[in-house]
């Protein structure tokens, strides 16, 4: 079985355009601290605005439809949100130590039956220093991954801090969606 086929145009990709503008647009420092929080507070705006999208958008906290899972490693693996039932699967991290491979390794998986996948990996302020050394160029190996997932595999990597960003000129959003 090989990866979903995926095209970067029509309704899904310009559906993909929407959700990278509100990923950007939206408040990670002041949602929650936890990743079950993160989760609910991006799910609840994305539901919103679910009528700016050509496609359906299914969330695990809305009962009236289901997220579609994958198969793999014996055992089912369902993504946080969804845009179409095999469109863009969403997956939201809560970084405290560990969590990066792991996100990447379900980006993979959910590849397998999405045709895009968005993943939010939110840094909390205890690793404020892996955010400023990934927003400060210090972390140029994982960029040239994370820039090889985007325009290879369609995977969408986006890193946000949970906290404020004091430094001045420091990004709000590390975005690799190209």
């Amino acid at each position: 079985m090989g990866y979903a086929a995926s095209k970067r145009r029509g309704a899904l990709w310009e559906d993909a355009h929407k959700l990278n503008q509100i990923i950007h647009d939206f408040p990670f420092n002041t949602t929650g601290k936890s990743e079950r929080e993160f989760e609910t507070g991006f799910s609840t705006a994305l539901m919103a605005t679910r009528s700016i999208f050509k496609n359906k958008v299914i969330s695990q906290i809305d009962k009236s439809s289901t997220v579609r899972s994958v198969f793999c490693f014996g055992k089912n693996h369902r993504p946080d949100l969804t845009i179409n039932e095999d469109g863009i699967a969403l997956e939201i991290k809560f970084v405290e130590y560990e969590g990066l491979k792991q996100a990447i390794g379900q980006g993979y998986v959910y590849r397998l039956r999405y045709k895009f996948v968005f993943l939010i990996l939110i840094i909390s302020e205890e690793r404020k220093h892996v955010y400023e050394a990934w927003a400060t160029g210090k972390e140029k190996d994982l960029e040239d991954i994370l820039s090889d997932l985007s325009s290879r595999m369609n995977i969408f990597t986006y890193i946000v801090p949970a906290f404020n960003i004091t430094q001045p000129g420091m990004k709000k959003c590390l975005s690799f969606f190209r």
